[in-house]
This record gives C-alpha cells, sequence and structure tokens, in this order.
C-alpha cells in the first residue's frame, strides 16, 4: 500500500498543487464584487453636502483611480469618488476630487483630480399650461378650444432656466376623433423653439411641476358648428338660518362649454343655474345640478360628460365682543384753548364674524372726539366717531365728557 502511494508521487503532489489553484481561480470569479489587489479601476463620482436651494448643472465623470495595497477583502461598492460642496454658491468653481476607500486601501492617483462644476439655485414659478394638439378629427368633425384643468401649475428647477419659462405644455392626439376627447397628460417641458428641455444628465429629470400632470378637454364637433365657453352664474332664494352666514357660493366648474351654430351662440355670453334654496343650510352643501334643468337658447347643447354642481359654503354668523380699554382722542382743538379734562379709556361693544374678532385689540380701534368751533368749558354725553378694521361695526354710538380750558 506504501509503495502505491511512493508511486509517481512528485507527478500527484504537483497534481494536487494545480487542483489547490484552480479552485482558487474559480472562487475568484465567482466574487466578482471582491477587489484584486494593485490594480486600476474606473469608478464614479458623487457629490455631497449639495445645499437645499442649489442644483448642480455639469455632467459628472468617472474618475480612474490607481490603487496600490488594496486590502483583499475590500468591495467595489465601498470605494467611489466624491466632491464636497459645502459652502457651494452659483456659477462655475473648481472643485477637488477625493477617494472614498476603504481600510487597508491605498490611492496613488486620482485622474481627474479636481473638476469645474456649474451651479445653480433653485427656483419656483407658476407658469401657464398650453395644450399642444396633433392629429386631426375624423371626417366631418372639427377641434373647438382645448381647456387644461388646472390652467397653471407649479414649476421647480434651476434658475437659469425656470427663470425665461413662460409655460408648459400637455400633449394630446385627435386622429380620428369623432366626439369630444378628455384625458389626462404629464406635463411636458419645451424650450422656445419646442425642444425638450434636459439636464445635465438626460436621464435625471431637472424640472418637476405640481400636480405633474393635468386634465385637458378638446371639443370635437361636427362641422358646421362651433363650441364656446360660457361662465356660470349662480341664483339663489332664501336666506341662510339666524347665526350662520353664508362664505360662498361657486359653481362647479365656473365655466361651461357648450356647442352651437355660431348664430345660436352669438350674444350667449352667460348662463344662469339654480336656484339653489339657502333657508336651511346650517353648513357646507354641494348641489348637484341636472342638466335638464338649465335652459340653454335654442340650437345650443352641453358637450358629452358635461357635470354641473355648486358648492355652498357656511359659516358662524356675526357676533358680539366687548373690546375694553379703547382711547378716546380730543381732535381740532381751537387756538388758545387746551384740554382741561381728558377722556378716560371706554369699553366699546362690536359686532363681526368670530374669525375676524378672535384676534381684534384696542390698538386697530380709533375712536375721537371733534373739538371743531367749541370754546372753553364742559361738553357732556358727546358722540364719539370711529374707525374700525374691515368686516367690523359698531352697533351703538358711545357718548363721552371731556371739558375745554383757555390757554394758559
Amino acid at each position: 500500500m506504501v509503495e502505491i502511494l511512493r508511486r509517481n508521487l512528485g507527478v500527484k503532489l504537483l497534481s494536487f498543487l494545480f487542483a489547490i489553484l484552480f479552485w482558487i481561480f474559480v472562487m475568484n470569479q465567482g466574487t466578482t464584487d471582491k477587489l484584486i489587489p494593485d490594480q486600476t479601476l474606473t469608478v464614479p463620482l458623487v457629490v455631497s453636502n449639495l445645499p437645499q436651494n442649489m442644483i448642480v448643472m455639469s455632467q459628472l465623470p468617472l474618475v480612474s483611480v490607481r490603487f496600490q495595497g488594496i486590502n483583499p477583502s475590500a468591495n467595489i461598492k465601498d470605494i467611489y469618488a466624491q466632491i464636497d460642496l459645502t459652502g457651494g454658491t452659483v456659477g462655475e468653481h473648481s472643485y477637488t476630487i477625493k477617494v472614498n476607500t476603504p481600510t487597508g486601501t491605498n490611492v496613488v492617483d486620482v485622474q481627474p483630480a479636481s473638476i469645474k462644476l456649474v451651479l445653480d439655485s433653485v427656483q419656483e414659478k407658476t407658469v401657464t399650461v398650453q395644450a399642444v394638439v396633433s392629429g386631426n378629427p375624423a371626417d366631418g368633425f372639427q377641434m373647438g378650444t382645448p381647456i387644461v384643468k388646472p390652467s397653471a401649475v407649479n414649476v421647480r428647477g434651476p434658475s437659469s432656466i425656470v427663470g425665461s419659462l413662460d409655460k408648459v405644455t400637455a400633449e394630446i392626439n385627435l386622429a380620428g376623433a369623432n366626439d369630444t376627447v378628455e384625458v389626462s397628460r404629464p406635463i411636458s417641458f419645451r424650450d422656445k423653439e419646442g425642444k425638450p428641455i434636459f439636464g445635465p444628465n438626460p436621464s435625471v429629470d431637472i424640472l418637476t411641476s405640481y400636480p405633474s400632470s393635468v386634465d385637458v378637454i378638446v371639443p370635437v364637433v361636427s362641422k358646421g358648428m362651433s363650441s364656446k365657453m360660457i361662465p356660470l352664474k349662480v341664483t339663489t332664494t332664501g336666506t341662510v338660518p339666524q347665526g350662520k352666514v353664508l362664505s360662498s357660493l361657486l359653481p362647479s366648474p365656473a365655466s361651461v362649454q357648450v356647442s352651437g351654430t355660431p348664430q345660436a351662440l352669438k350674444g350667449f355670453d352667460s348662463l344662469s343655474i339654480g336656484p339653489i334654496d339657502l333657508s336651511s343650510l346650517t353648513e357646507d352643501k354641494t348641489f348637484q345640478i341636472p342638466l335638464d334643468k338649465v335652459t340653454l337658447p335654442s340650437g345650443v347643447t352641453f358637450l358629452d360628460g358635461t357635470t354641473i354642481s355648486v358648492i355652498a359654503q357656511i359659516g358662524p354668523g356675526p357676533i358680539q365682543k366687548t373690546i375694553t380699554g379703547v382711547p378716546v382722542q380730543i381732535r381740532n382743538v381751537g387756538t388758545g384753548l387746551d384740554v382741561d379734562q381728558t377722556i378716560a379709556p371706554i369699553d366699546v361693544v362690536v359686532v363681526g364674524l368670530p374669525d375676524i374678532l378672535k384676534n381684534l385689540t384696542a390698538d386697530q380701534i380709533q375712536l375721537w372726539v371733534d373739538a371743531s368751533g367749541q370754546a372753553a368749558g364742559s361738553y357732556s354725553n358727546t358722540s364719539v366717531f370711529w374707525q374700525l378694521p374691515p368686516g367690523v361695526t359698531m352697533p351703538t354710538t358711545p357718548q363721552v365728557s371731556y371739558s375745554l380750558k383757555t390757554h394758559g
């Protein structure tokens, strides 16, 4: 048995060594995220500590890094280049590139060692939305005026772009349409030449909007017919119960699209809906208005899908509140006269809605008496003039007493 083991011993040892080396090679092939010592790697460049109101307007390149003495257990995901933008300001500036490495890994060279970046401030702006329509309706049909809801959005992005942006677009295709088209479309950002606006990295949106999409309604009517936006007016009956007030009465939508012959639409400039009965309203309520209860001129029709409602908002009615310690001035004292008896601050009763009176203070009320043409003497039960904040009234006229004396 021993002789068998000793036979070709050198060949057996060499084969065993090759087997171990091959096993090491295979194991390394299966761990592609582990670094091999002493080599040059291309790593991503990231920015850190970018001020909240700033944005990077330059493309970040890859960085070539040469290492020596790399920690064999290091993970390639832990190695990257970075730029610290603490205190960054608007404009083009040069920044040093630093490499983040695991413990035991040495960096010999970095290319590039620094880079110029352009920073811009972030701006928000409200801009209008324009419907961009492509395609033609079916034969015998034509397009009316597009409606966009909401008609404006809040755009956020670099000041250099947002500052000159006067509109955004919502794109819709009418090819073959034979009825009104209503769809939700995302906001598109285009320059004045109609080209898409991209940032330094085309895969990342540099502009955002809120909301990010809008509803677009494009009337499609038979040829020879026209469409028109008509504002709505709400009629009412009755009054809200005592202790309540009608805060607002709003039609929804504020205007509707109708279609008809040009002659039928001529002079049709508003549409009354209602009446809405206010007599029993003690809280907010939405009234749905049936279209068959709305009278349209002959030859005029609503577009398909039209709905109308009225939102009534009810709030608490006026209340009374006593404001204490309101000073009273004596104005227009004649030449050669002095005030002998001043007027002590008084308490007054005011009336207004709770939200208005809640924070009302004495210094917001001006009270005075007019001494024009009066001689020295005492004046009792003199009516007071006042100036009150908007929405505040005084149900009764205060009266005060004062006296004047000869100067000196």
